[in-house]
């Protein structure tokens, strides 16, 4: 089969992004800002979309404080996600009002709200009890009656199907009317409404029903794969088609120096071309990095021979590590014991990727593997594993992509995309 990128001419894209996540995304809008034209290679959900709405800039294990850089901010904004430089206060459903870096835009940040009570609505959901909730969240926080289910089935709708009907401004400002004649009934002055996760799917709508309602209101975190994940994947699109990036609904298999060019083969055998490629499918949730030990490959009988516990399953030229060291083959054909390389927080799995320099660039075997494949996101070794800091390493790896080879806005030349010899 063959394809064409989409840029003028039939010509390969400068930028290939492989993953569609934070990073990826990070990365692609990035490179485009910057005045490439990007390709961008979306093999499917990953981690970025269980996100519960809260984004942090620091790792427990290191303790880093992460600050996003502004034109992070700005793509994060992009993405449906607020990023305020004090921080933001928001509140779980396990009871727990916590700190974040920043938060989906459908979120309350109670550190926002002018002082005084905040209402957390009573609704008959599924793991919502709201007397116990403003118990837990603290004496700012006090039960408060107003009806947000119209229909009976929306007391047992996933959050995600209920959030979605308020996408309709009419079921919105039924909502809102609700809240106001609530308000309008109550014996003590609210300055705030948290809510159920339920406000809008395809956007955000917490800015709009508290300008509909006149107090902030928002919602609570949710359980992964909820609203949120799924509001960041619809922001992204949306950004992606703004900023003119191409989108290829694939798996990368390998990535290969071709000459002046990198190419880019995938699972459905298409082979692209740039000047530049951006690695950034995830780690052990997106499916970028695998726990792959030498006992893995055979049932019953002894391993052939020991091999590394961790691979990237894109083929690459990159080098994998931990601890900013290379990861050493096991002396044991069994090799790593499972329960000693994820014990802690500062295992192997979770502090296993691809070594890279600051930039983002591969750290190459041989290192003098021609530059141009940056890494972002989780697949990077060592890398706090946070929303925000995955979003900067991508910006940074996009940004960095954008200037290989070229000088200002580029096409690049060479290699239309052909299809690939089987593997």
């Amino acid at each position: 089969m063959s394809h064409s990128s989409g840029s003028p001419a039939g010509r390969p894209p400068h930028v290939i992004v492989i993953g569609g996540g934070v990073a990826g995304s990070g990365a692609a809008l990035a490179a485009a800002a910057a005045g490439a034209t990007v390709l961008l290679i979306d093999g499917g959900s990953g981690a970025s979309t269980l996100s519960t709405g809260a984004v942090d800039a620091a790792s427990e294990r290191s303790g880093r404080v992460l600050p996003a850089p502004v034109a992070a901010r700005g793509i994060a904004k992009a993405l449906g996600t607020v990023v305020p430089e004090r921080g933001a206060r928001v509140l779980t459903s396990a009871g727990i009002a916590r700190w974040a870096g920043g938060h989906d835009a459908a979120l309350l940040d109670v550190s926002s709200v002018p002082a005084g009570r905040i209402g957390v609505v009573v609704a008959r959901r599924s793991g919502w009890d709201a007397s116990w909730l403003a118990r837990a969240w603290g004496e700012r926080f006090g039960a408060f009656q107003a009806n947000l289910l119209r229909h009976s089935d929306e007391e047992h709708l996933p959050d995600a199907e209920l959030a979605a009907r308020h996408d309709d401004p009419a079921r919105l400002a039924w909502l809102a009317d609700r809240i106001r004649t609530a308000l309008a009934q109550s014996h003590e002055a609210w300055s705030g409404i948290v809510v159920p996760p339920l406000l809008g799917l395809d956007r955000p709508q917490a800015a709009e029903l508290s300008r509909l309602v006149g107090v902030r209101c928002g919602e609570a975190i949710g359980l992964p794969g909820g609203p949120s994940g799924l509001r960041f994947e619809n922001a992204r699109d949306r950004a992606l088609i703004e900023q003119g990036v191409e989108r290829v609904r694939d798996r990368a298999q390998s990535v290969r120096r071709a000459g002046s060019q990198w190419q880019v083969v995938t699972e459905a055998g298409t082979t692209f071309a740039g000047t530049a490629v951006v690695l950034a499918a995830g780690g052990l949730i997106g499916g970028g990095i695998a726990y792959a030990p030498s006992e893995a490959t055979v049932a019953t009988a002894l391993p052939a021979a020991a091999r590394l516990p961790l691979r990237a399953t894109v083929d690459a030229p990159v080098t994998l590590g931990a601890y900013g060291r290379m990861l050493e083959v096991p002396g044991s054909l069994f090799g790593m014991e499972p329960e000693g390389i994820a014990s802690s927080m500062d295992g192997l799995l979770y502090r296993g990727g691809v070594l890279t320099a600051e930039s983002g660039a591969a750290i190459g075997n041989p290192p003098d593997e021609p530059r141009g494949l940056f890494v972002a996101g989780e697949m990077v070794a060592d890398a706090a594993r946070t929303w925000l800091e995955s979003l900067a390493s991508g910006v940074r790896a996009g940004q960095a992509a954008s200037r290989h080879g070229v000088t200002g806005p580029h096409r690049s030349e060479g290699l239309d995309s052909k299809p690939a010899s089987p593997p």
